[in-house]
């Protein structure tokens, strides 16, 4: 009887360890596809890119109340990304299995590691923490694909609009003639054509000023220069209680 019991045993634990290593090849055949799809992305090559997903796909990015969104969608937003980015690389890759209801590899694909690149516009450095979770259907294409990241990262070292709401000690006069005069330095940080200066009708010492495709590493290093401090305050600026605003589309 015990050795009866012992060949079942055995005979258990050896269909249970083939079964979890064809899942195990399945999930190592789906990682090389998984290099691939990415590789891809960073080729800029979209097309073979698709053709490692379902005709039904569907992808759920980051953003609350975005999700499973179609094959097109998807398509047109990875578009958009290459446009943006450059010299674009998954680094510090790791891949894990996913799995089932019973805590056992089924073939997905759990990713992690950090997306570098440089800004199309800024040509300076981008890096993003990333963590995706792929899922294979038995032919080994991609029919969902959930990501997590911050996407504040993405805006690292690009232009941005910038809304400044400045309280005035000196008047408005005084203060307009100073901020027209330090027009060549803002055009080193943003595009001081588009620049829009209004004037609150309800207190007249309150100006807001709109700042369009602003460099925020090189605004950042100005406005830690002490000398720009002083220049500020000589033309009037109220520094304490200055504001700044990132404007964003609607």
């Amino acid at each position: 009887m015990k050795k009866i019991i012992a060949i079942i045993c055995c005979s258990f634990l050896f269909v249970n360890c083939t079964s979890n290593s064809a899942e195990m090849m399945n999930f190592e055949k789906n990682v090389e596809s998984t290099k691939a799809f990415f590789k891809a992305f960073s080729d800029e090559n979209l097309d073979e890119m698709k053709t490692f997903v379902t005709e039904d796909f569907t992808w759920s990015p980051p953003p609350t109340g975005v999700d499973s969104l179609d094959i097109d969608t998807w398509h047109n937003a990875m578009k958009g990304f290459n446009a943006a980015y450059e010299e674009i690389n998954l680094t510090k890759q790791l891949y894990f299995a996913g799995l089932d209801e019973n805590q056992k590899p089924n073939g997905d694909v759990r990713v992690y590691g950090t997306w570098a690149s440089l800004n199309s516009v800024t040509k300076k450095p981008v890096m993003m923490d990333y963590y995706a979770v792929l899922f294979f259907n038995d032919e080994g294409k991609i029919y969902h694909q959930s990501e997590w990241y911050n996407t504040a990262d993405l805006n690292q070292n690009a232009l941005v609009d910038l809304a400044v709401i400045i309280p005035l000690t000196k008047g408005y006069k005084t203060w307009y003639n100073g901020f027209m005069k330090d027009k060549k330095n803002r055009e080193g940080f943003c595009d001081d054509s588009r620049t829009i200066v209004l004037q609150d009708v309800e207190d007249p010492n309150k100006v807001a000023v709109y700042l369009f495709d602003v460099d925020m590493s090189k605004i950042a290093a100005m406005m830690q220069d002490p000398a720009f401090a002083e220049f500020a305050i000589s033309i009037g600026e109220d520094l304490a209680n200055k504001k700044v605003y990132t404007l964003s589309a609607l």
